[in-house]
């Protein structure tokens, strides 16, 4: 794994001082160096642009979940790199016949070059090392409907850290490139999430608005989901609802959300979008979108109707972007189906968001010393109690979202889904899929088999999904002060 893990993503960190690659010296080394510079050799034949993982031949951050360095939509990228993009991106397509001819590429590559060059502006630009310099910011391009498509798919395809791309040919394109509104943004949105939903049979798909251009923020969605919960700090500086989005539930405040009278655990956001160029728009969710899962157990029935659990019906990620052929897709929300894990080994149960798993444990009485007080526990025993809740509440998820008709997939057969789909199609093209090891394996450890795949290969190809460089919310708020400081120059 380690010789996918070079800066521009196809550095070897195995290196001698004057650059060359350094075999390590005994046989067994040599036998696994050679076999991944062997399967190096054929990812780079395949993905022409390698992107950066985050980590250098002297510096690893495979153990952080956000890394520096890593590519980001938002930036000014030199046209050369985004030329370079488009072109390679164009190729990869005629490789997999979404270009019909070579005709017909050479076509395309020459449209494309000039749309770029046509959107061009000298800015200060940040290249694939992180340099920043005075140049030529690259422009976008149309892409077609199938390219785009494509696309897609091969980002997710190419997402390290997604355990369901054995569906990746399922994603569907939401095409709204022509949408220029905040206001068309919010509604066409939420009018496709409904369709998506599909009453529960749910249909991936991915929202796409205009690409970014340089010097522009692009369209940008405020939620990090488009369906999630608020958090609301309470005087005691405790939190109701979700701890995640306390910072979020304030914005939406100051921008004009007013909560329920009544404020719970459980109120859902309203979904707040920006086109370039316009002001946000805010919109609350439709009946089909506000409708959630109660959490409940065939077994203890009582307990868990007590608790007064429940969570959203569909993850609907929405403050990613997509580097597609050098075009950034700052506005593309997309929706899937959930993992188990996701909702009953993280979100209901880590300690920093809603921490449930001691009122399971406590109300289950799943400790050996039951009549002591949880927090009162030696660690064995809370570790014993804890890891007990944690099943009951996972397996009570799935059930849940079974009986509400909720597409859901469990762990273990979403891993071994990725096995076999990794495995089949390495046997095609001869090596594995990018994988980030840190965000692959699930969180209930070694009973799960992909746990123990860790010496799958760190790249980073593109297409790829990616996280932005500006936070939406903040991005507005200069935007709002640039304008108070230009109001206040101008001469009334």
């Amino acid at each position: 794994m380690g010789i996918l893990h070079g800066e521009t993503g196809h550095q070897a960190p195995l290196a001698a001082p004057n650059g060359h690659a350094k075999p390590p010296p005994c046989l067994a080394g040599m036998n696994i160096y050679a076999k991944a510079q062997e399967e190096y050799g054929l990812i780079k034949k395949v993905h022409r642009t390698l992107a950066p993982t985050g980590c250098t031949p002297d510096f690893c951050q495979a153990g952080r979940m956000t890394r520096i360095h890593e590519p980001r939509v938002g930036r000014d990228r030199p046209l050369e790199e985004i030329q370079q993009e488009a072109v390679e991106f164009l190729r990869e397509c005629r490789d997999q016949d979404i270009i019909e001819s070579n005709e017909l590429l050479d076509q395309r590559i020459k449209t494309a070059l000039v749309q770029i060059m046509e959107t061009s502006e000298e800015k200060i630009v940040t290249d694939k090392q992180g340099n920043q310099f005075q140049g030529i910011a690259g422009g976008a391009w149309e892409q077609t409907y199938e390219e785009l498509e494509y696309g897609l798919r091969a980002a997710w395809r190419n997402s390290r850290r997604c355990i369901m791309r054995s569906e990746h040919m399922h994603l569907a394109l939401c095409d709204l490139r022509r949408v220029t509104t905040s206001r068309e943004m919010v509604h066409t949105i939420l009018d496709g999430m409904v369709k998506a939903f599909n009453r529960g049979r749910i249909l991936p798909t991915c929202f796409v608005f205009p690409p970014r251009l340089p010097g522009k923020r692009g369209p940008m969605v405020w939620n990090t989901q488009v369906l999630q919960f608020a958090g609301y700090r309470q005087a005691d500086d405790s939190v109701l609802g979700d701890p995640a989005n306390v910072e979020l539930t304030e914005a939406f405040i100051r921008f004009g959300w007013k909560p329920p009278r009544k404020r719970t655990r459980w109120d859902i956001l309203p979904l707040i979008a920006m086109a370039e160029g316009d002001r946000p728009y805010m919109a609350e969710l439709p009946p089909e979108l506000r409708r959630t899962v109660s959490i409940s157990h065939p077994r203890f029935e009582r307990e868990f109707r007590e608790m007064d659990l429940c969570w959203v019906m569909a993850p609907a990620l929405s403050r990613q972007g997509f580097d597609i052929g050098g075009n950034q897709y700052t506005g593309s929300p997309f929706i899937g189906w959930v993992m188990d894990a996701e909702i009953g080994v993280r979100d209901l149960a880590d300690t920093f968001r809603y921490n449930v798993l001691p009122e399971v444990a406590q109300r289950r009485r799943l400790s050996d010393e039951p009549d002591t007080p949880f927090d009162s526990l030696q660690e064995y025993l809370t570790l014993v109690a804890l890891s007990r809740a944690q099943a009951e509440l996972n397996f009570a998820v799935y059930y849940s979202f079974l009986c509400a008709h909720v597409m859901m997939i469990d762990t273990m057969t979403s891993s071994i889904k990725y096995q076999n789909y990794d495995l089949d199609r390495q046997a095609v093209v001869g090596y594995r899929l990018p994988a980030d090891p840190y965000w692959l394996a699930p969180p209930q450890g070694s009973i799960v088999p992909i746990w123990h795949q860790g010496g799958l290969p760190n790249y980073q190809p593109k297409p790829m999904i990616c996280r932005h460089v500006q936070d939406p919310v903040k991005a507005w708020e200069r935007e709002l002060e640039q304008k108070r400081r230009e109001d206040a120059e101008t001469p009334s």
